[in-house]
C-alpha cells in the first residue's frame, strides 16, 4: 500500500508539539525519552471494525531524571489530536477507540510520548498502518475493473458464496480465487481479505476443498488451456490470457511489463495474491503483486503438482511443492453443463 499522509501528518505533529511548548533552541541540549511502544492492528480491516486500546498498557516510556510523561494520540481518520495524559503525568481518558471508515482509505494510528518543555526531552512518536477492504466485484469495493464479462455468478451451497464462471476447454471454471473456510488460512491472518484474496490451501487441503459438483482441476486440464498434448511442461504464452488486470484499493496488481501483454482472454482474472509457507499452524505469505499460485489435482515424486504465474514472463509454470508445507490458491472446475 501506498501511504500519502506522512507529509500532512508531520506537518500537524509539528504543530501539537509547538503549542505543548517544546520549540526548541539552537544552544539547548535535548535528552530522548527511553522504551517503546507497540501498537498493533490488523493491516487489513473492514467498514466499521473497531479496536479499543488502554493507555494504561503503553505507558511504558521512561525519562532517566525520572520525571513525568504525557501521551498524545491521533488516528488519521479523525483528523485531531487527543492529548490522553498530560505533560505533567494526569491521565484525562484511559481508552482510545479507532473505528475504520466506510471507504477504501489507508489510515496511520500515531501515540506520541512528550514531556514538559522545561525538561528538554525530544518527543517519540509510535505508528501503525491500517488499510480499509471494501467487498464486491461492481467497481465500488476494492477490487476493480473487475469484468465479469456478461457471465452469471454460481453459488456454494456451503456457505452461500457467490463466483463468477467462465467456459474454457470443456469445462467451466471458477473466475475467483475459493475462498470456503473450512480449511486453509486468509492472508495475514485478515479476514477482511478471505473473500477478495480467497484463501490459501495446502496441497492436502485443496484435494476437498471444492463445492459438490466441482473438483480441483488436473495437471491435464491446465495444459489444455494452452493447447499443449502434454501437461509435464511449461506453458508459454498462456499468462497473459490468464491475467486480469485488476485494481486492489487502487493498486494495479499486475505490475506492466513489456513481455506480458494482459488480455484475459480465457476469462480466468488471475491475480497476483502470492503463495504461504506452512509450519504447524503458523503461515509466513510471499509473493505478493508477483506471483499467481494454484494447486492441480496432480502429484509427483511425493509432492504436490501445481501451477503459478510470475508477472515478469507470460509462462504458466508447472511447480513441484510440499503437500503440507506450501499454500496456494485454488480454483474448481466442472463439466460444462447444457
Amino acid at each position: 500500500m501506498k501511504l500519502v499522509r506522512w507529509f500532512a501528518f508531520a506537518a500537524l505533529l509539528a504543530g501539537f508539539l509547538s503549542v505543548q511548548g517544546c520549540k526548541k533552541d539552537d544552544t539547548t541540549e535535548y535528552s530522548y525519552l527511553d522504551g517503546r511502544i507497540i501498537l498493533s492492528m490488523p493491516p487489513f480491516v473492514e467498514p466499521g471494525f473497531s479496536k479499543t486500546f488502554t493507555i494504561d498498557t503503553l505507558m511504558n516510556m521512561k525519562r532517566d531524571d525520572g520525571g513525568t510523561i504525557g501521551y498524545c494520540f491521533r488516528d488519521s481518520g479523525k483528523g485531531v489530536y487527543d492529548t490522553l495524559v498530560t505533560a505533567d503525568g494526569v491521565i484525562r481518558h484511559h481508552d482510545f477507540t479507532v473505528t475504520a471508515p466506510n471507504e477504501a482509505v489507508t489510515n496511520t494510528v500515531m501515540l506520541t510520548a512528550f514531556a514538559p518543555a522545561s525538561s528538554n526531552y525530544n518527543s517519540s512518536t509510535f505508528s501503525v498502518s491500517y488499510s480499509v477492504v471494501l467487498p464486491g466485484l461492481d467497481g465500488n469495493g476494492s477490487i476493480t475493473k473487475f469484468d465479469k464479462k456478461g457471465s452469471e455468478p454460481v453459488t456454494d451451497g456451503r456457505d452461500g458464496k457467490e463466483y463468477y464462471v467462465t467456459d474454457a476447454e470443456g469445462l467451466t471454471w471458477m473466475r475467483q480465487n475459493l475462498a470456503w473456510e473450512g480449511a486453509g488460512a486468509t492472508y495475514l491472518d485478515c479476514t477482511a481479505l478471505n473473500d477478495i484474496f480467497g484463501r490459501y490451501y495446502t496441497w492436502e487441503e485443496a484435494q476437498t476443498a471444492c463445492p459438490e459438483g466441482w473438483r480441483l482441476p488436473s495437471d491435464a486440464d491446465w495444459a489444455a488451456l494452452a493447447g499443449a498434448a502434454g501437461a509435464e511442461q511449461d506453458l508459454p504464452g498462456l499468462a497473459g490470457r490468464m491475467m486480469g488486470d485488476i485494481y486492489f484499493n487502487g493498486t494495479k496488481m499486475w505490475e506492466y511489463w513489456r513481455e506480458v501483454k494482459i488480455t484475459d482472454q480465457l476469462g480466468l482474472s488471475a491475480i497476483p495474491v502470492g503463495y504461504a509457507t506452512v509450519s504447524g499452524k503458523d503461515y509466513t505469505f510471499d509473493g505478493l503483486y508477483a506471483y499467481a499460485a494454484f494447486w492441480t489435482a496432480d502429484e509427483a515424486d511425493g509432492l504436490g503438482v501445481c501451477r503459478y504465474l510470475f508477472h515478469k514472463q507470460d509462462v504458466v509454470f508447472r511447480g513441484l511443492m510440499s503437500k503440507t508445507e506450501f499454500a496456494a490458491s485454488v480454483r474448481c472446475v466442472r463439466d460444462i453443463t447444457e
